[in-house]
């Protein structure tokens, strides 16, 4: 489906998710936001409504920095109305709230649900 300018548009029932591994190429804290930040303006810009990030979790040295980092500048974006929400991966389950939520708003979250319930590496940023 296409608008009058062209643009593609997704279709009901097809969301729009994009993953982002802000852990792959071992990021300070600084350059991971940075990133973050561009991968919000970009995800938007090309009408995607849901964004993974993966953050890590500090299992493999002194960490979450990256992680914390993340949940705050979130916070923040959502208190300033620049994100819907977010939900921390560790709160991401069938039997949660929040995952319930998201799952019935995004179903094609479904699909990455064995891999994603629980998990305190990653957080879903409804754009």
């Amino acid at each position: 489906m296409t608008d009058r300018a062209g643009r593609s548009s997704p279709k009901t029932g097809e969301e729009k998710i994009k993953t982002i591994n802000l852990k792959e190429n071992m990021l300070f804290v600084d350059e991971a936001l940075a990133t973050l930040s561009l991968e919000l303006d970009l995800a938007r810009s090309q009408d995607y409504k849901i964004l993974r990030v993966i953050h890590g979790y500090g299992s493999s040295g002194p960490g979450g920095e990256i992680k914390q980092a993340v949940i705050r500048e979130l916070a923040s974006l959502s208190r300033a109305g620049k994100v819907h929400a977010f939900v921390e991966g560790d709160r991401y389950s069938e039997h949660t709230n929040q995952g319930q939520e998201l799952l019935s708003r995004f179903p094609d979250l479904g699909s990455t649900l064995m891999t994603d319930r629980h998990n305190p590496g990653i957080t879903f940023v409804q754009l």
